[in-house]
């Protein structure tokens, strides 16, 4: 008995993940709005780092961070990927490179949540 009841959480647990993720209902995913003020806001504090310690004018290619990442406002992404995103831009790639060399490099290949309501299917 103990078996049936732990294969079929498994089974619904992988359901789950198989099921939910394609569709976009899962928990972890952020509108593309909040994804993209936190990938710009990250920018801009790091240029403001930057100039300081360099002595430096900041850039202004900063403000423009969702824009190169190519963030759509109106999907979801998964937080996860916009998190290590965030914290490749706050980190030590960051503060070498330059926001927006590390917004090309690390935050460009997002894509978008949930795979039956979005790209490459027709939105419903």
């Amino acid at each position: 008995m103990l078996k049936k009841i732990l294969f079929v959480l498994l089974v619904l647990n992988f359901a789950n993940c198989l099921i939910l993720n394609p569709v976009g209902l899962t928990a972890d995913r952020e509108k593309g709005s909040e994804a993209a003020s936190r990938i710009t806001n990250a920018a801009i504090q790091v240029d403001l780092i930057r100039s300081t310690v360099y002595s430096s004018s900041p850039l202004l290619l900063s403000v423009l961070a969702a824009d190169i990442a190519k963030i759509e406002t109106d999907k979801y992404y998964i937080k996860t990927d916009v998190d290590q995103c965030v914290s490749d831009i706050n980190g030590f790639q960051g503060l070498v490179l330059g926001s927006p060399v590390t917004v090309i490099i690390s935050c460009q290949d997002l894509q978008t949540d949930g795979y039956l309501t979005g790209e490459p299917f027709p939105s419903f």
